[in-house]
């Protein structure tokens, strides 16, 4: 029985064809390795597109993919989201577990990058708030008070979104120079200036640039962040659909109130107090002014306090790039509808003059009117003075007197 399969074998029908199987064999299994190796490729290439995927099915709006240039095209929260709500991330590891289908658009767009309308092109409504230099204040001359907010007002128009700025103040030779800031003023009064005007006009975007005349007066630095969480809750409250920029404060080399020392006791405790909204998932950024690449000493004017024009200029391209983070955040909504606020300050003021001169024509009609009324009522009491004269006189008696000497 051993023997047979020797004989099969030998046989040589039998021989072609264990050849050709071998071949076969031989052929197949590099083909067999490549397929597995390309399989295994494919996992290995797909485990973001795996991870963006997840976060669709999480979102059920999802990251649609990612481009060639790697930049990440992504879904964000709709303006219908629950007022502040920042539950949108577009990261995996810190995927927020309380997103639905209800707080997140389905048409995607390019973030990040620097050329593009933030928020899908909603209108800006920003309040600056703070104190000398929110006001653009320097001993430089030929200042023109628009600070950081003309260039930043640039930026913004630049990329397609629409920009008012809002506040009861007016300072600068901008259009659109409304401001809510004031000179000397330490964030407790900064505070109660925002409970008069943020009802007013309901901005979407606050910066705040607070804490310098802290330092500079030396007001209870140790609970410094007490103060300035007190105004930064607030905002959110007030407007419910702003984000809201904070700034670590300027560096200052002034010895006659010698804050210096102060300044470096109050930033580390707006950095912290960024760093707890972040965890909190509150809507708000910091824009951090110092640094290597921010403002520094000698970008200061002379005063040792405030910016010199170069420093604003700085100051607005920090707090640009922190709204750009804000937009990346999905934080940025459009504002709250307030009547006579329009989406464009350049357009309102337009308007605005247009009802001054529409005001002033009418106070001069009437002017001219009541001018034009008093001369007929003089002209009437002109006419009528004959008239009054005659009856005082009464008749004339035509009848021929005799003369006592007279003889008939």
């Amino acid at each position: 029985m051993d023997k047979f399969p020797r004989q099969l074998v030998a046989n040589p029908y039998v021989s072609m064809v264990l050849a050709r199987r071998r071949s076969l064999i031989l052929l197949g299994l590099p083909l067999f390795l490549i397929a597995l190796l390309f399989s295994g490729t494919v996992n290995v290439d797909n485990e973001w597109g795996h991870k963006l995927d997840s976060i669709g099915d999480n979102f059920k709006a999802g990251v649609s993919y990612v481009t060639g240039n790697g930049t990440v095209q992504i879904s964000y929260p709709s303006t219908d989201a629950p007022a502040n709500s920042s539950s949108f991330n577009p990261f995996p590891s810190e995927l927020s577990n309380g997103a639905t289908s209800s707080t997140v658009r389905t048409k995607p767009y390019a973030r990040p990058g620097f050329e593009l309308p933030l928020a899908n092109g909603i209108p800006l409504r920003i309040m600056a708030l703070g104190a000398s230099t929110t006001r653009g204040d320097s001993p430089e001359e030929g200042i023109d008070n628009n600070g950081f907010r003309r260039p930043l007002r640039e930026k913004l128009t630049t990329i397609g979104n629409k920009v008012n700025y809002v506040g009861t103040q007016r300072l600068g030779n901008m259009t659109d120079n409304d401001i809510e800031a004031y000179p000397g003023v330490v964030t407790a009064t900064i505070h109660g200036n925002a409970k008069k005007a943020v009802p007013k006009s309901k901005p979407n975007v606050f910066l705040v640039n607070a804490g310098s005349n802290d330092c500079f007066q030396h007001v209870d630095i140790d609970n410094f962040y007490k103060r300035y969480d007190a105004l930064v809750r607030y905002l959110l409250d007030a407007s419910p659909r702003s984000t809201v920029i904070i700034c670590t404060i300027l560096p200052t080399w002034d010895t006659r109130f010698n804050g210096r020392e102060d300044v470096w006791r109050v930033n580390p405790q707006i950095r912290r107090l960024a760093q707890i909204y972040k965890s909190q998932e509150l809507p708000v950024v910091l824009a951090e002014l110092q640094g290597p690449d921010g403002i520094q000493d000698g970008n200061l004017a002379s005063d040792g306090m405030h910016p010199g024009t170069a420093g604003y200029e700085m100051m607005a391209t920090k707090m640009y790039q922190a709204i750009v983070e804000a937009d990346a955040r999905g934080f940025l909504q459009p504002p709250e509808p307030v009547r006579g606020i329009l989406d464009d300050g350049d357009e309102e003021r337009k308007d605005e003059e247009y009802m001054k001169w529409l005001n002033e024509k009418r106070r001069m009609d009437n002017a001219t009117a009541a001018a034009e009324q008093k001369e007929i009522e003089r002209m009437l009491a002109e006419l009528a003075k004959p008239k009054e004269e005659k009856q005082e006189k009464g008749p004339k008696d035509t009848r021929l007197r005799r003369h006592p000497k007279m003889l008939f």
